[in-house]
């Protein structure tokens, strides 16, 4: 379960982009904590956009505290663009977000905490939370909007938990197909190498480049076509 907590959002425009950013990334609960707007008002249903109906889905809920919001989480971390450099400040003490990825793909509840738009959390706040999470960014203004952050870190979570994704649709090549066109590449390679040693390299090249690049089978049926064409043009002019 993924749970996104805001605490005290200020802005009608920001909450719309969360709720849809929520729907985008398939989050469990959005978590608002104190807002101090209407999180149903029209303004925040139009930036929400077709994402609206995630407001109504029973998965917004107001909290009046952060303590509330973070019950019942396995682990929780929350987001600053201000941390201890030296390390003096423990509770400044951050770690990048995909090193906290890498940690949140262990737990079956996790909460990630953002904050206002104006101050973000405060240290109370951060003291709450089992992890301080920055997104690496520009050292000279490392503060992001409330929305990007949110989106940024979603997509690196959603990212790691593996979720369902459209390109899972993509009819990838299968192994017959990519010995079809390996058998071309070989066969162009001897039609076109200066000697032996040049021939292996062609062929080490171009199976790697098939493979590195998860050719779909339309992709890899057009590669084919491709390569035993030119081979049929070399021959004739050879011929």
């Amino acid at each position: 379960m993924l749970k996104v907590v805001v605490v005290g959002i200020e802005g009608e425009i920001n909450m719309g982009f969360i709720v849809r950013l929520c729907k985008n990334f398939n989050v469990d609960e959005l978590a608002i904590v104190n807002p101090q707007i209407d999180p149903w008002s029209e303004e925040v249903r139009r930036f929400a956009a077709n994402g609206a109906d995630y407001l109504y889905s029973g998965k917004v809920r107001i909290y009046e505290s952060l303590d509330d919001a973070l019950r019942g989480a396995a682990i929780s971390a929350c987001t600053s663009g201000v941390v201890s450099v030296e390390g003096t400040d423990l509770l400044r003490r951050a770690i990048e977000l995909n090193d906290f990825a890498d940690t949140a793909v262990r737990y079956g509840s996790v909460a990630v905490v953002f904050g206002r738009e104006s101050v973000g959390l405060t240290r109370n706040e951060i003291s709450k939370c089992d992890i301080l999470v920055h997104i690496a960014s520009n050292p000279e203004y490392p503060i992001l909007n409330l929305s990007h952050a949110v989106g940024i870190v979603l997509y690196v979570l959603y990212k790691a938990f593996k979720k369902d994704s459209v390109l899972d649709k993509i009819d990838k090549v299968d192994e017959e197909q990519l010995r079809i066109l390996d058998r071309y590449v070989d066969e162009l390679a001897s039609l076109i190498s200066s000697n032996e040693l040049q021939k292996r390299l062609f062929i080490t090249l171009f199976r790697r480049l098939n493979r590195r690049t998860l050719l779909s089978r339309s992709e890899a049926g057009l590669m084919i076509t491709f390569i035993r064409r030119i081979c049929s043009k070399i021959k004739k002019e050879g011929a």
